[in-house]
Formats: structure tokens, sequence, C-alpha cells
């Protein structure tokens, strides 16, 4: 067994275990030709093995290890190296400072339907990249789902399946130790568990099965989805988890299910050419709450003013766009309309809504009052979003009788380094200035976008209710939000 401070194979030093489980210990290690941090797992072989059979086995891990490395995918842990020292295998792989999706259910239970939509087809991207480069991942669990600090989400152990349903590692090397209750056997498909082999079938349905812990908080029992279930998840569910292979539906049908009910992503590029895009918006109904960030206000709500549509806008982002510039809707949808600032900022709003211009931000609100979406733009540089959002988290906190964090993560956006908070409460007073009413749970999604001249806060926030209908409308705001250094200089009509 290797020790902290061991060199392997001259090039990985030992530095600290981070975990044992059935096929060996975890090592936090440091790769001193590349100077950088790198995860260690050493392979215990048992004892008692034969020479033939542990020839058999290093042979194997260096098969799969050299196979998994050659997968290169923003969600998949890059494998790095195998290396042999003495009688020991090691595999070297990308260090993920994380929890596994395991470790955060138990901890903090089961999660949202569309949370675990989303990380369900994050998951799903990785295991459709590797099936395409024909390697079949093997061994799809909770506990191989990493959910990392910097908010990405990666499928492990690629290359080290073979291990964990191996004869020779049947027993967990530590009675009663980390492994028990998350062993590769519950997530295994029943064709799988019956002998047979790794392949793209058995890998959707264990995605299933650790879909299915992440929102009851146990792994399937084979009796089809249980009714705690949440019922946008019903489908899928029953799709990935039937029992015989060709039953099973295949990745781009689930990637379409679970797209219907994840949450709203990051803003894509806004195409600038020829060709039209169509927004589509349904009824909304949002509160803002006082806020502020890091010495600025994130949000200053209060006296918003109110008005109400229905409709849907047509636009042409090759060039500027009246806000008049709207097709007729289909029935029940709202318009939308560009609205472009003065200091140089541009968002699709909803048309029909007042806009009300405050000191700190510019707020749009619907006819009842209770739909508002507020952006603020300040002229502050080098903001840290995640850390941001993690103040205003505590300034909420003492104003809620209820509060449920559903996400707080930094996010890959196209105008630069950003962050999610989406979370609901129940404020401890009513508020008629603020247009919160006592004992009403709201949901609220807020995002920060920091550029290299200007922080941008965008709210979106409803009645906990209403919040289904209303995701539509958030996921195309936040698509056509550009901040100030990025929207295009209106050409000469």
């Amino acid at each position: 067994m290797g020790t902290a401070g061991q060199l392997i194979v001259r090039r990985y030093r030992l530095v600290r275990a981070l975990g044992h489980g059935r096929t060996g210990l975890v090592w936090e290690g440091r790769d001193t030709l590349l100077d950088r941090p790198v995860a260690i797992r050493e392979v215990l072989l048992p004892p008692d093995l034969g020479e033939t059979a542990r020839l058999r086995l290093v042979q194997r891990v260096s098969r799969e290890a050299r196979q998994a490395e050659r997968l290169r995918h923003p969600h998949i842990a890059a494998v790095y190296d195998v290396a042999e020292e003495g009688d020991t295998p090691y595999v070297v792989t990308e260090l993920v400072p994380s929890r596994s999706l395991d470790g955060v259910v138990s901890g903090d239970g089961p999660l949202p339907p569309a949370e675990a939509a989303r990380i369900a087809r994050t998951v799903l991207s990785a295991l459709t990249h590797a099936h395409a480069a024909g390697v079949r991942h093997g061994d799809v669990r909770p506990a191989n789902v990493l959910l990392a600090h910097d908010g990405r989400v990666l499928l492990a152990d690629f290359g080290m399946s073979m291990l964990a349903t191996d004869p020779a590692f049947a027993r967990d090397p530590v009675p009663g130790g980390p492994s028990a209750g998350r062993g590769t056997e519950t997530y295994l498909a029943p064709e799988r568990a019956a002998g047979g082999p790794r392949t793209v079938a058995a890998d959707l349905w264990s995605l299933g099965a650790t879909l299915h812990l992440a929102v009851t908080g146990r792994p399937p029992t084979g009796q089809g989805p249980p009714e705690e279930v949440p019922g946008e998840l019903r489908g899928v569910l029953t799709g990935l988890l039937a029992r015989e292979p060709r039953r099973r539906i295949d990745a781009e049908t689930a990637d379409r299910l679970l797209a219907e009910i994840e949450p709203p992503a990051p803003p894509q590029p806004v195409r600038r050419g020829p060709g039209r895009t169509r927004l589509f918006i349904g009824v909304a109904a949002a509160v803002l709450i006082a806020c502020a960030v890091g010495g600025w206000a994130v949000l200053r709500p209060g006296g918003e003013s109110r008005a109400g549509a229905r409709a849907v806008v047509s636009v042409t982002p090759s060039a500027p766009v009246s806000p008049s510039a709207v097709v007729s809707p289909p029935t029940g949808r709202l318009k939308l309309k560009w609205h472009t600032s003065d200091a140089g900022w541009r968002a699709g709003v909803p048309r029909g809504w007042t806009r009300e211009e405050r000191p700190y931000s510019t707020s749009w609100r619907s006819r009842d009052g209770g739909a508002a979406f507020t952006i603020e733009v300040t002229a502050q540089r080098g903001t840290d979003p995640l850390a941001a959002l993690g103040e205003a988290e505590e300034i909420l906190r003492p104003s809620a009788t209820t509060y449920r964090k559903l996400r707080l993560r930094a996010v890959t956006g196209e105008h630069g380094p950003s962050a999610d908070w989406e979370f609901t409460w129940t404020p401890r007073k009513a508020s008629a200035r603020d247009h919160l009413a006592k004992g009403v749970e709201y949901h609220q999604y807020r995002r920060v976008i920091s550029t290299g001249t200007t922080t941008s806060v965008l709210t979106w926030t409803t009645p906990a209710a209403d919040w289904d209908a209303l995701r539509p409308t958030l996921v195309r705001v936040l698509a056509l939000f550009q901040p100030p250094s990025l929207v295009p200089t209106p050409s000469a009509a």
C-alpha cells in the first residue's frame, strides 16, 4: 500500500488519501512533470490472487485505462495515465474538487426534478460521446457522478468498471466501509447482473437508476417507477428502466425528454445573420426582494408599476430592431420586444408590461403587479459572480421564514464569468411596496454576469405555484440579454 510522499514511476507523487473502496485507495497526487494536481487510484489487488490471475487483472486495468485515455469531453473526468510500481497498478486521472451525487442526496435530500434532469442530461452527453468512440462505462452510478465545486458535472471512473464487477473484488476491503450501499450491483442493468456484457443499453439503464436515486433518495426496486417519482420524470424513467434492453429508450429519446424539463441554460451566442428568432412567453407573476452584494445593489425593489400583455415577438438579429416589430402570436402567449438602454445594454422584455426606471435598475411588471423582470448593470469591474451571489444569500436568509437553495453555481457564459442562484423562499412579512404576500412561497432565478467593464444582474421571480409555466419565458429572456460591450452599434437607416 502506498504512503504519502511516495513517488510513483518517478513522476506522480502521492499527497494524501482521499477515499478507500473495494478496488483500492484514491489519492490526491501531483504530476511532478507537468506540475499539476491529479487523482491517483491505487489498485489494491486481493492478496490471495495467483500470479496468473494477478497478471490478467493488471493487463485488463492497463487496457481499459488506455482505452479511456482517448476520451476528451467536458463532462468526463479525464484519464491521464496508467502506471505500475512494483506489483501495484496506478490509474492517474483528473482531480475534481467535488461532491458525489449520492453524497449530495444523502446529505441534502432528493433533488428537484429540473435539477436532476439537468445532471442526468449532462451525464448522458458524456455517455453518448464515449459510446460513439466505442467505449462503454459499465459502472454508471451516483457515486461516479461528480458535482464539482466550480459548477461542472462529470462522469468519473471510465476504465475502472471492469474492476468493480470482477469477482476478485466482490467484497468491500473494509467491512461496512464507504462503498456499502453504494455498490455497483445496485445500479447494474438486469442483463448485466445476469452476467451479460457491457452495452450501450446497459449504461442507459444505469443512468436511469442514477436519476431515480437523485429524485427519490433511493435506487429503483425493479418494479417500475414508484408513486413518489415526480410526474414529469415518470416517462423518461419508465423508458430507461425497462427490463428488456430492446424496450429501453435510446439516448436521443432520453435527451429529448430530459431537455423538456431541464432548467434554464446559460445564454447562447446571438447569431448575426439572416433568419428570425421567435420568442415564446407565458403568463408571469413575480416579485423582487431588497438585497445588496459586495457594496452595490443587486435588487432595489418597490414601486414597480403594473401592466400586462399576451403575444410573441419575432426578431431579425442582423439589423436594429424596432420595439414595434412584432407578429401575430399563437393563442395564450406573451409578446417580447427589444429594449435598448441608454447605458448600452439590450434585452428582450415582455411587450405591454410597464417599465420603471429606478436609480439602480430597470424593471418591467405585469398588469396584475405580480410578474416582474429586473435588470441592473453597473460599471463595476472584477466582480466574482459566485461570491457575490453567496453574499446575497446570506443577506436573504434572515428575511425569510423558509428558504430552499436549488442551485448556486458558476456557469460558463458567452459574455464572461457568470453565476446562477435559484431558490424558493417565503417572506417573513407582507410588503405592498414590494408586492410580497405573507405566507406565499416565491421562486427566483438570478444571474450575475461579469464582463471586462461591467457587472449585470438579471432577476426573474414568481410565486412558486406558477414557476413551471413561466420557465420557458425565463430561458428566452436570459438567452437574449446582451451586456453593453456586446450590443452592436445600430446602422444608419
